[in-house]
């Protein structure tokens, strides 16, 4: 046998495309054509000096000493084979591998590999490096391309023939591998065959540390080159809020639009890695399956997501052999001499219940114990912690004993910085750990080092199993109390700081930084609540994130709890705190259309506020009544209270009161036909907002003035006035105003006649309104998208719609003339059905509100579809 060529090799691999397609139409002939086809090549790989290094099935690959040769060669034999009926991929890398026996090993075999796995039939691909040799005559420059396991390369065509797109990694954000998946083989190939069998939603379930995120990356990096849309990764690790789950999203995908239009022609596999943090979130990927056909989901989480369609996954230990290759080969990657005989390391990894996390952190200690040593620790630990809760699993207390060991190789210091860390909830900034627990940077750094802190964007964290163990030794040291009083003062400093920034030109910078430490803030109030002098910080920390809790409309139920809880701790009290919780209580008590709450808490404000003199806080105790009033159809009340309201914002220099109750007449008016007012007050408060960059002020005045425009049948300003707010909302993430502006797009887009546009909008319009469960945004996106229902011409669909939008209108707390425009639609759609009567009585109904509240537009439309 000729001896393989050493030094710089240029390597040839090659394979027949659809060989399986050609041998089910050949059948018997395609024994000929297969060994017709390798003496073809074969002849001219040897009369270019090639060396054939193997063979399986129909591919071959071949090493040439000289680059040019090889070239030569691959064109010859692409020639020979061009009129018949096998088409041959080719791909050829220059390197230096290394030879082991008859084969060769290294990174260049598989470059090599991996250029002729991306090309087509009867298409040559080269390397830069053998492109470097051969010169660029007769080449063709395709770019840079990633190859799986391999990165991106510069690839070149031989010839300036058109082939389809190479088969390279296609788009997505995956990071590359930082050590090879060992021990998963059997649970990486039944994901893939899932995935690829058309399983749309996969959740990899397991105990933190046994290799979920891990094992989805390898399984996105084998689809990526079968998924057109792209494998995405979204890391939800520090995300807590599931408000935020849909956001993320977004961001890791780079879509500029909505989610779903992103989305909704495309085909993409996203993985959401560390799911259980959100699992509230469950809805966003039901919505997102639901709504783009060509996506899959795979999920890592420690529960399952309980959705239709779902399958869970259940990740278990690894197998005993695939264990002991796990510690061997970590241990090898910190002590490359590493060596212990197989039985040693299996009773090692038993010890560690085999869980990858734990072989890893132990496997990480061989620079300074010996497996012997690793097993007799292991052992003195494990009767000291099998002491826990009788029903939590056995490998939790196996992973706490490895946490343990861990632990007790820390010096003084860092040990006492890793137990006062505990005390933060979902991560924590350098500046955090400063002022909280006195952290010095260099002993943080080499916590995150010894993998018991995680460090990423500028914030840290630590497991959940860690932190817990942490959190027991900040127990049993004492510091607990003082270490808890000073997260709680420097969270509770925290809110007090953003409190004028959330209405500021940093709005949105703003609420990201409240949301992204949403878990600290609510663990600092749960401990000023419940300590003996906490009380007062209580109150003050919630009153401070009133405008988190507002614009941020996913979580009212937490805000109204954490201020009746405020109230309750400040009983009694005619402060200024006291007045502002209050208000706060009644205000989002009212968005959530429960005046029986609210009305009560708002006055009680606007007392207290009117005896301490503060009229910044007596104009935004009269917005809120001002809203209350028109929600209870008190129309001249409402339009008196505002006056009075402007009135004490203006001597206030209130701006921020100002420009939301100029806003928000500005969207009464157009509800009870004044158009004229309702365009003063709107652009008033428009340009107020926009000279202070109020982003929340411009979206509520652009409201406004769209609900004008709409119902004047002005669409085009109507729409650019909506789209802005919603922009707007988008950004700073106003799910309740999203909503809205969403409810008026799709009515200028039925009366546009654009139905795909208007049903979207009417969709998510209506999806949010369930989520928050507002009455008022419920009727408006039913109205709307029983409007789409019958441009659609589903008259049904539209009186099922309508019907439930009347019934939550009866229920109070949604003013009439809202009710009024889906009781003339349920008019008009029931006399459709051929209930002329019943038509006739809710159009009469709907012209009878109209002349109560005033409603001119309201009346005008009634009268005319009565007498039609």
């Amino acid at each position: 046998m000729t001896s393989l060529p050493t030094g710089t090799v240029t390597l040839l691999f090659t394979d027949i495309e659809g060989s399986t397609r050609l041998l089910e139409r050949l059948g018997a002939a395609y024994a000929e054509t297969l060994a017709k086809h390798r003496r073809v090549l074969r002849d001219a790989f040897e009369r270019h000096g090639g060396v054939e290094v193997g063979t399986e099935g129909d591919a071959f690959f071949v090493a040439f000493p000289s680059a040019s040769e090889a070239l030569a060669a691959a064109r010859e034999g692409q020639d020979a084979l061009a009129e018949g009926e096998v088409r041959v991929r080719m791909g050829m890398h220059t390197g230096e591998p290394i030879v082991v026996g008859t084969d060769y090993i290294g990174m260049d075999v598989h470059r090599a590999a991996r250029i002729a796995a991306a090309g087509h039939g009867g298409q040559i691909l080269l390397s830069e490096a053998t492109r470097a040799l051969v010169g660029d005559e007769g080449l063709r420059d395709l770019g840079r391309h990633g190859l799986k396991d391999i990165g991106e390369v510069h690839l070149f065509q031989v010839g300036e023939d058109d082939f389809p797109p190479l088969k390279s990694l296609r788009s997505g954000n995956l990071p590359a591998a930082r050590a090879p998946l060992l021990g998963r083989e059997r649970e990486r190939s039944a994901l893939v065959d899932m995935l690829r069998e058309g399983t749309r939603l996969v959740t990899v379930v397991g105990p933190g540390g046994f290799g979920k995120t891990t094992l989805s990356l390898e399984v996105g990096r084998d689809l990526v080159e079968h998924v057109e849309g792209g494998v995405w990764f979204v890391d939800l690790a520090s995300t807590t809020d599931p408000e935020q789950v849909e956001p993320a999203i977004g961001a890791s995908l780079g879509a500029t639009e909505d989610l779903r239009v992103h989305l909704a022609a495309r085909r993409a596999l996203l993985l959401l890695d560390n799911f259980e943090q959100v699992v509230a979130a469950a809805d966003v990927v039901a919505s997102l399956l639901e709504t783009c056909p060509g996506v899959a989901c795979l999920v890592t989480s420690r529960e399952a997501l309980h959705l239709r369609g779902e399958h869970t996954f259940p990740l278990p230990p690894l197998a005993e052999d695939a264990s002991v290759e796990l510690f061997r080969e970590r241990a090898r990657m910190v002590a490359p001499d590493f060596d212990a005989d197989d039985e040693l390391l299996a009773r090692v990894c038993e010890r560690l219940e085999r869980i990858p996390l734990a072989i890893e952190l132990a496997a990480a200690r061989v620079r300074v114990l010996d497996a012997s040593q690793l097993l007799a620790r292991l052992d003195q630990r494990l009767p000291v912690l099998t002491g826990g809760a009788r029903d939590a699993p056995e490998r939790h207390r196996a992973l706490r004993s490895t946490i343990e060991w861990s632990h007790d190789l820390l010096d003084e210091a860092e040990r006492r910085l890793f137990s006062r860390l505990a005390v933060f909830v979902g991560g924590w900034t350098l500046e955090a750990a400063e002022a909280v627990c006195d952290a010095d940077l260099d002993v943080l750094q080499t916590l995150v080092e010894k993998s018991l802190v995680t460090s990423e964007r500028g914030r840290f964290r630590m497991l959940e199993t860690i932190r817990e163990f942490a959190g027991e030794q900040l127990d049993a040291s004492g510091e607990r109390d003082v270490i808890q009083q000073s997260h709680a003062a420097y969270f509770a400093d925290l809110a007090e700081r953003a409190e004028p920034q959330l209405i500021s030109p940093e709005q949105h910078i703003w609420l990201d930084r409240i949301n992204t430490d949403f878990d600290n803030l609510r663990a600092a109030f749960t401990w000023l609540a419940a300590a003996p002098d906490g009380g007062g910080e209580a109150v003050r920390l919630a009153a401070n994130l009133f405008f988190f809790w507002y614009i941020r409309g996913g979580r009212y139920a937490e805000g109204i709890e954490w201020f009746e809880r405020a109230l309750a701790l400040s009983e009694g009290e005619r402060s200024l705190a006291r007045a502002r919780v209050v208000w706060g209580a009644g205000f989002l008590w009212g968005i959530v259309g429960n005046g029986e709450r609210a009305e009560p808490r708002v006055r009680e404000a606007l007392e207290l506020a009117r005896e301490l003199e503060d009229a910044s806080l007596i104009s935004r105790a009269l917005d809120c009544l001002g809203i209350l009033s028109f929600f209870q159809n008190d129309l001249p009340l409402a339009q008196a209270t505002y006056e009075e309201c402007i009135q004490y914002a203006r001597i206030a220099d209130d701006r921020w009161c100002l420009a939301d109750a100029l806003g928000t007449i500005g969207s009464i008016y157009p509800l009870v036909g004044r158009f004229d007012k309702a365009k003063q007050a709107g652009t008033e408060g428009l340009e107020i907002s926009r000279r202070e960059d109020d982003r929340q002020g411009i979206r509520m005045a652009l409201f406004g003035l769209a609900l004008a425009d709409q119902r004047l049948g002005d669409l085009e300003p109507a729409r650019a006035e909506a789209e802005e707010a919603l922009a707007i909302c988008r950004e700073i993430g106003d799910t309740f105003f999203t909503s809205y502006c969403l409810w008026i797009l799709a009515g200028v887009e039925v009366e546009n006649g654009n139905l795909e546009k208007a049903r979207a909008y009417a969709h998510e319009s209506l999806a949010l309104a369930e989520m928050l469960d507002v009455p008022l945004l419920l009727v408006c996106a039913l109205e709307a998208s029983a409007a789409v229902a019958r441009a659609d011409g589903d008259d049904e669909r539209a009186f099922v719609l309508l019907t439930r939008a009347d019934q939550i209108g009866r229920g109070g707390m949604v003013p009439f003339s809202y009710v009024a425009t889906a009781v003339r639609a349920l008019g008009e759609v029931t006399a459709a059905r051929g209930d002329d009567a019943g038509g006739r009585e809710y159009l009469e109904r709907a012209l009878s509100i109209a002349l109560e509240t005033g409603d001119t537009w309201g009346e005008e439309r009634a009268r005319s579809a009565l007498a039609s």
